[in-house]
C-alpha cells in the first residue's frame, strides 16, 4: 500500500509541475494517462487446477514526447488483488514452484514508437514489486487513441508483460490521456 500511495504522489506532483509551466502554442511534450482494464493471469484455483483468471487493474502513466513519432515514458500497471501462480522453475525435487502475489504494482520504463495518426507500439523493461519476491520483465504493447477536444485522447491498450522465471500476463485497457 505505500507503494501504491508513494506512487500516486509522485505522479500527482509531476503532473502539478507541469501544469505550473506556460503552455506552449507549437507542440506538447508531456502526456499523462489513466487506464483501466483487466490483467489476464494463470492463476491457480484451490483444487491446484491452471486457469486464467481476468483480475481488475489500473494503469497510470507518463510519456515525454521527443518528437512527433518518438517518446520514452514510464507506465505502472497495479493489479487490485491477490493470487497464486505457478512458477516456470520446478524445484530440485521435480516438484513445481507456486508463487504468492498481493496486489503487485509493475512499472516500466518504455520506448513508444508513433508511426501515424491512432496506433503506437511501445516495448520497455521494468520489475514487477510484491511482498514476497519481486520480478524482472519486459513490457510489450499496442495502443490505439482516438483524439478528442482539448487535446484529450480516448485510449485502447492490449499489452503483454513477459516475466523471467516466472509468468506472463495479458493487460486490456480502457482510458483517457492527456497531453501537456
Amino acid at each position: 500500500m505505500k507503494k501504491i500511495v508513494f506512487f500516486l504522489v509522485l505522479m500527482f506532483s509531476v503532473s502539478a509541475c507541469v501544469w505550473a509551466q506556460e503552455e506552449s502554442e507549437e507542440e506538447f511534450k508531456h502526456q499523462i494517462g489513466f487506464l483501466l482494464g483487466h490483467a489476464h493471469v494463470p492463476s491457480l484455483y484451490a483444487e491446484g487446477k491452471k486457469e486464467w483468471k481476468a483480475l481488475p487493474s489500473f494503469t497510470l502513466y507518463y510519456n515525454y514526447w521527443l518528437n512527433e513519432k518518438w517518446a520514452v515514458g514510464l507506465h505502472t500497471d497495479i493489479i487490485i488483488e491477490n493470487f497464486v501462480v505457478e512458477k516456470n522453475l520446478v524445484s530440485e525435487e521435480g516438484e513445481a514452484a507456486f508463487l504468492e502475489r498481493e496486489k503487485p504494482v509493475a512499472p516500466a520504463l518504455m520506448g513508444v514508437y508513433k508511426p501515424g495518426e491512432h496506433f503506437s507500439y511501445l516495448l520497455g523493461l521494468g520489475g514487477e514489486f510484491a511482498s514476497g519476491e519481486n520480478l524482472f520483465l519486459i513490457r510489450a504493447e499496442v495502443a490505439y487513441a482516438i483524439e478528442m477536444p482539448k487535446e484529450w485522447e480516448f485510449e485502447i491498450s492490449l499489452g503483454n508483460d513477459f516475466r523471467w522465471d516466472a509468468y506472463n500476463t495479458i493487460n486490456l485497457g480502457f482510458g483517457v490521456s492527456k497531453k501537456l
